[in-house]
């Protein structure tokens, strides 16, 4: 083995530009590997990072048109009382309040948590204590809360004296008891925790969304989430007349709380990793194909070493020696990259996206990047080494002839060239599809005019606006100072507003006079006040918008709906001054507007209901319309804001072209990323045209010497170059159109208004492919002409 590691070295020091080709092609490849499936690795593969992980599930509902649903407090207590599987359980329930004191007035995120919730982690405050039941039960000391590592170091500067000091959320004194590990929730904008007490409030224990929570749970050792399932739904049936109509054919599902955070990223994660793993494998077929280049200049030493006695597996040794240390040469400079792109490649993906996540070179990465490494060392080295293995000994000998002994190596490249032009050909069509997809959403109509408009919240305490009258006096306040402001044209205030990124409300709906539809469609809801309307460009197309009589406790109830809805209950009826069924009453319907895109502009619009802000006051998000760059008036909002309450932080200051452009961020980075990865392979795959068509013309010397001295034209000899060349490119095409069906339907679940076999995708992705190859085969043919016949036969 020494023998072999010095003839190896010998022959890198006799051809040092082949040595850094080799490596730098493959630690391309082994590099983006490592990067991308150390984010697989913490996303797929590493525990949740609390004791004991395999054993932490969610419980949730399921409805009866499957998925799983959030549940409420009602059915929270319910789920308590029947489990015997789970050895804790808790629900979150999630807030946003505002923090006074200590500097500037903020708005910060957090959860409302059972006494359980950290126990079922079993997660300890850094300092402090953690809940107990008595501060979760009706009677307790429900003002007392626990603060995140993050918002200790940024609010109270990492004091350990904050323990038993008082702080004002939401205008209430809380008794700050605990602060948590740093990054010890999987959500990073969660700042703080206080109790639920659901038990104590009547209005969340009602099983109808008036609480929502998520709820998580820890198995007992031996218990499985399959009959932790089993014992939740056979107790079902005993309670389900408490349950409304619209949830009594529900069902509950227990599963793998690490499935329920990071499951719906596993169809992106794994196509990024398939993605680069087809760019090494194409890495491996160049550098195959370099080893075959090389090997014209070696086939008389291996013939002589044959001739003296050398056995088959003792060439194959040798040459697979040299090919595993460039393939490790090339894995370490790959892990090196790739560790080094880590950083930059969790910035661009966002850090929110990989919530809770530690994203490094750990033990598996390393384990995968060395398997990678001895794999491509054995892709790229062992039929090389088996086509140089065992030469033709008579024809080595022979001075002049070539053609048998270098026909079987032109074989191999060719194989070899229709194998990456396949790959990539799979490759582009992929990015194709996800870019026409991503075209496609980003010019859909999101149904309203994104341009010159600024959102922001408010949250109000509940200790200064306790009821309604409060806060629909507050809302109009703060709308007429928002109004009064120069450069605004509309001001409205909404629930919530499209593609928001953090809430949205949904209810069933249904005709008031087809009672037997009541449980059938689920809409999403806003209560809404001002000029919503306008702000928003949303237009009226029939009725009329709300007026200020409507936005009275004691007014007759009226609604507006959208389009969609309009034609999913009223498909051949005008829905004007029909009733419907919403929220335990009759609506009647006084207006119809145009569909909005809600969550993302990838996402067709759902039905959705207005009603006048008095009937939904409880979160509050202003929509201005300006005539003017809307961050321009940010001052100027604050100022209207504090007019009213000087203690009233905004929060989620953002113009509305800004937050519909985030809720492609995803798709966009996907995108992105593929095109990088689809990019260097057409890049890898050209070079190996390139290289394989230039080592055909070299060895086809004394050929194209001859046809030119009989007459052929340069045209001639261009043609038949490129005739070899593009006859690989096309079957290399045809092969990956039909991998690249099956990969299309693969991907279908994330194209927006776009087919898994696109023709027009296909058709370009093949036209482009055949034209960069035919500027790859044409400079070797045009070198091809320049032969001079005299010299050429000379040198043969």
């Amino acid at each position: 083995m020494l023998a072999d590691l010095r003839f190896a070295f010998r022959q890198f020091a006799k051809s040092p530009g082949f040595v850094v080709a080799a490596v730098l092609t493959l630690a391309l490849g082994i590099g983006a590997n490592t990067a991308i499936f150390s984010v697989v690795n913490a996303l797929l593969l590493q525990p949740l990072p609390y004791p004991e992980p395999d054993r932490l599930v969610q419980v949730a509902e399921v409805p009866n048109t499957g998925g799983f649903a959030v549940t409420d407090g009602g059915v929270f207590t319910d789920w308590e009382g029947q489990t015997t599987q789970l050895e804790s359980i808790a629900a979150a329930h999630n807030v946003d309040k505002n923090l006074t004191g200590n500097g500037d007035p903020i708005r910060v995120s957090g959860l409302e948590v059972s006494a359980d919730y950290l126990r079922v982690l079993r997660l300890n405050p850094v300092i402090g204590r953690g809940f107990t039941r008595e501060d979760d039960a009706p009677g307790g000391n429900r003002n007392v809360v626990i603060l995140s590592h993050e918002l200790w170091q940024s609010r109270f500067q990492g004091d350990a004296a904050v323990i038993d000091r008082t702080v004002q959320i939401d205008a209430q004194s809380y008794t700050v008891i605990g602060v948590l590990p740093p990054q010890a929730l999987l959500n990073p904008n969660v700042a703080f925790l206080i109790p639920a007490t659901i038990r104590a409030d009547a209005y969340k224990q009602v099983r109808n969304y008036n609480y929502v929570c998520n709820v998580i749970g820890r198995l007992k050792p031996g218990a499985t989430a399959e009959r932790a399932t089993l014992e939740l739904v056979s107790a079902r049936p005993g309670i389900n007349s408490q349950y409304p109509p619209f949830r009594q054919k529900w069902s509950v599902a227990v599963r793998s709380l690490h499935e329920a955070v990071y499951g719906n990223t596993r169809a992106p994660a794994l196509t990024l990793l398939a993605a680069v793993g087809a760019v090494l494998l194409i890495a491996c077929a160049n550098v195959a194909n370099l080893l075959l280049a090389k090997a014209s200049a070696r086939q008389g030493e291996i013939a002589v070493r044959v001739a003296l006695g050398a056995v088959t597996g003792r060439i194959v040794r040798q040459l697979m020696t040299e090919s595993m240390l460039i393939a490790f040469a090339g894995g370490l400079a790959g892990t090196l990259a790739g560790a080094w792109a880590i950083d930059p490649l969790v910035q661009f993906v966002g850090r929110n996206n990989l919530p809770g996540l530690s994203v490094r070179i750990d033990l598996t990465v390393l384990l995968f990047s060395l398997a990678a490494t001895a794999l491509t060392g054995v892709l790229f080295g062992l039929f090389p080494a088996l086509a140089l293995a065992q030469p033709n000994l008579s024809d080595c000998m022979k001075e002049g002839a070539r053609g048998s002994t270098a026909g079987g190596r032109r074989r191999l490249q060719s194989l070899l060239i229709v194998f990456e032009t396949a790959l990539t050909v799979v490759l582009l069509v992929c990015a194709g599809l996800l870019l026409s997809s991503f075209f496609r959403a980003l010019g859909s109509d999101a149904g309203f005019n994104r341009d010159n408009v600024l959102v922001f919240s408010l949250a109000q305490p509940a200790s200064q606006a306790p009821t309604v009258e409060h806060r629909t006096r507050f809302i109009r306040a703060i709308l007429r100072g928002v109004g009064q402001a120069p450069g605004v044209a509309f001001a409205g205030e909404a629930s919530s507003t499209p593609m928001n990124g953090r809430i949205g409300f949904g209810d069933f709906v249904s005709r008031e006079d087809r009672p037997e539809t009541r449980t059938d469609y689920n809409a999403g809801f806003d209560g809404i006040d001002g000029d919503f309307f306008r702000a928003f460009g949303i237009p009226l197309l029939r009725g009329r918008f709300f007026a200020e009589a409507d936005n009275d406790a004691k007014a007759p109830k009226v609604m507006i709906v959208n389009d969609a809805l309009a034609r999913r209950l009223f498909p051949n009826e005008d829905p004007i001054g029909r009733l419907l069924h919403f929220k335990d009453a009759a609506w009647e319907i006084v207006g119809v507007v145009g569909s909005v895109r809600q969550f993302q502009l990838d996402i067709n619009p759902g039905g959705q209901v207005y009603v006048p802000s008095i009937h939904f006051p409880w979160y509050t998000t202003f929509v201005v319309r300006t005539h003017v760059p809307p961050l321009t008036l940010a001052t100027d909002m604050r100022r209207a804001v504090q007019a009213v309450d000087p203690q009233q932080p905004l929060a989620n200051l953002a113009t509305l072209a800004d937050t519909v452009e985030r809720s492609l961020q995803g798709r966009r980075t996907m995108l992105t990323l593929l095109l990088i990865f689809a990019g260097t392979a057409l890049a890898l795959a050209c070079i190996g045209i390139y290289g394989v068509m230039a080592y055909s013309v070299s060895q086809r010397t004394r050929e194209m010497g001859i046809r030119l001295a009989l007459g052929a034209s340069a045209g001639n000899v261009v043609s038949l170059v490129l005739r070899d060349g593009l006859r690989l490119v096309l079957l290399g095409v045809a092969a990956g159109a039909l991998v690249s069906y099956g990969a299309g339907r693969m991907i279908a679940a994330q194209l927006y208004d776009t087919s898994g076999s696109d023709p027009v995708v296909f058709a370009l992705v093949a036209l482009l492919l055949l034209g960069i190859a035919l500027i790859a085969c044409w400079l070797p043919a045009r070198r091809a002409t320049r032969v001079n016949p005299v010299t050429a036969l000379r040198a043969e």
